[in-house]
């Protein structure tokens, strides 16, 4: 596959961009074999409706409210340590499965398919349903997803803590190295994709994008050096950005591991107590 998409930046470029919007939007797992999540015991199941479907999730546990928002082709499984470290040291947990992941029903374009809105929208209907939260927990795609869904529902982020991990930028930036993970994508190919998949998706690219929302509150953003999807300097670059943002950088934890290591776990929870903000 690599080989034909580097030939075709040359030979082929327009119908190389159709192949890839088409990839561009499609999950990495069938229901068959998608990532999915259980709820805790003593949590409480619930599903809303979401664009036609439902959206599936568990609210677990008491005290200040937390949500985890997984990213893309991920799940509320994807938290099963996190949730458990932050209900033991006193928090509220509400994690959910946007539209065609985990165990939400399938969304408007199928059970396969899906885009960033989609998941924005998820998190429209948990903050309608559960209310500004304390904090926020995100992973990849849900970094991004989570901020604008607070931003379009009309909540402040400033004042939540957000602990960011493997953080996807978004934007032009963001999706070309993201898919230049798994194929080599050229110029030629890329300018010819930027313009399907904005008018699949109804979206500009660059309106889908961490880059010129300015966080002035708490942010810790956990990344990896070898991250291959985020690279590391997307989650550099929104540290610098924000004034009180703080970088955990790791090594060898990649994309997905982060959301299992124990070190990761406690920073995340020693954050919300307020243990990591700059200056405190």
């Amino acid at each position: 596959m690599r080989n034909g998409f580097a030939a075709a930046e040359h030979l082929a470029p327009a119908r190389a961009a159709k192949v890839l919007c088409d990839l561009w939007f499609r999950l990495p797992a069938g229901p068959e074999k998608r990532l999915r999540g259980e709820a805790p015991a003593g949590a409480h199941v619930f599903e809303l409706e979401c664009l036609g479907t439902t959206v599936w999730g568990y609210d677990w546990g008491e005290g200040p409210l937390v949500y985890l928002v997984h990213g893309w082709g991920g799940s509320t499984g994807d938290f099963k340590f996190i949730a458990a470290n932050l209900v033991a040291s006193g928090y509220r947990v509400v994690a959910f499965d946007a539209p065609s992941h985990g165990n939400a029903g399938p969304g408007p374009w199928g059970e396969r398919h899906a885009n960033g809105l989609h998941l924005i929208e998820s998190m429209n209907v948990v903050l309608e349903k559960f209310g500004t939260p304390y904090a926020v927990v995100s992973h990849s795609m849900g970094s991004l997803s989570s901020v604008h869904g607070m931003l379009q529902s009309g909540i402040d982020p400033q004042g939540i803590r957000l602990a960011m991990l493997a953080p996807f930028i978004g934007g032009q930036e963001g999706f070309r190295d993201t898919i230049g993970a798994i194929v080599p994508v050229g110029p030629r190919i890329f300018e010819r994709l930027v313009p399907l998949g904005e008018a699949k998706s109804g979206v500009k690219l660059d309106d889908f994008t961490l880059r010129g929302i300015e966080l002035e509150g708490p942010v810790l953003i956990v990344h990896d050096r070898g991250d291959r999807p985020n690279p590391f300097r997307h989650g550099k670059a929104l540290a610098d950005a924000w004034p009180n943002a703080e970088l955990m950088a790791t090594t060898g934890l990649g994309h997905r591991k982060v959301l299992l290591n124990p070190a990761v776990s406690a920073k995340v929870r020693d954050f919300l107590k307020g243990h990591s903000l700059k200056g405190e």
